[in-house]
């Protein structure tokens, strides 16, 4: 997100600024300091979305003295921290967080005139399971400050090797500059399809994210995938190989598809595709 464009197009009626802590697709970290006093300036809330972030960034303080992205920010008034993610918890548990109890009570769902009583509830949703919130309490107590350090300090120094690794490959360039779990790379070599580099390292067991607007592959690096990275390496240096030599892709590869759905420029077809491929997958015949 850009500083300028912001100040450009916040006005009175705005009531929230979302950043990203990092985005999913390229990892980027959004100016937060800066948009933190945008929000003030024009007291409106600002959220962050901190949902892979959350817990590793406060853990690389060493690391990434510079960035800024919490509570610690007085234009900061909301985040959103994905306990399911690094936290090491099972699927379905995440968090909000609120700068005040009084922005926390416009998330509660409160019930006056039901005949079945009064009602109160956190949120929408109602009901949980207490199964998930203690699991996910035991995974934070498991984990600790000292193994959620560990883990990030691990992931950064993958991370830093994966992207010095990739901008040696001809052909191949690491997109954004924030260091953290996600490296993110395309082709900077009109002879070099980066879908087709996919296809190959599928072939070879890989299964990154796949990304567009522009065409690029991406890695999200995690406690259980790190020790990896160096594999990964040698096997992007081979595909980029194998590229040159194959220039129409492989056999069965989804090369193609991604290609047909980036050259259509009606978006809402490429949304009925995929509701049809959805579709197929659903089906019980």
């Amino acid at each position: 997100m850009r500083v300028d464009e912001v100040k450009k197009k916040i006005n009175k009626n705005t009531i929230l600024i979302y950043t990203s802590a990092p985005s999913y697709p390229h990892g980027a970290i959004d100016p937060i300091a800066a948009l933190s006093e945008i929000a003030l300036a024009y007291d409106c809330c600002l959220h962050v979305d901190a949902c892979l972030g959350g817990f590793v960034l406060p853990f690389l303080k060493a690391e990434i003295s510079t960035i800024i992205f919490d509570f610690e920010l007085a234009g900061v008034t909301s985040m959103s921290v994905d306990t399911h993610k690094y936290g090491c918890a099972q699927k379905g548990s995440s968090v909000v967080l609120y700068s005040s109890r009084e922005l926390r009570k416009f998330q509660y769902t409160s019930v006056m005139d039901w005949t079945g009583g009064l009602y109160i509830s956190p949120s929408q949703p109602g009901s949980r399971s207490g199964g998930l919130i203690s699991q996910t309490w035991a995974a934070l107590v498991h984990m600790g400050i000292d193994g959620y350090t560990t883990v990030a300090k691990e992931i950064y120094a993958a991370a830093v090797m994966l992207r010095t690794e990739i901008n040696s490959i001809p052909g191949l360039q690491v997109i954004g500059e924030d260091i953290n779990m996600i490296v993110a790379w395309k082709s900077n070599m009109n002879k070099i399809n980066i879908y087709i580099v996919n296809d190959i390292l599928q072939s070879k067991g890989w299964q990154l994210s796949v990304l567009q607007a522009p065409p690029a592959l991406h890695l999200c690096i995690t406690a259980a995938n790190v020790s990896c990275v160096p594999r990964l390496v040698a096997d992007l240096r081979l595909s980029v190989y194998e590229v040159l030599s194959l220039p129409e892709g492989i056999k069965g590869g989804k090369a193609p598809i991604y290609g047909m759905a980036g050259s259509v420029p009606d978006r809402g077809v490429v949304g009925d595709l995929l509701k049809d491929i959805q579709d197929i997958l659903l089906s019980t015949y």
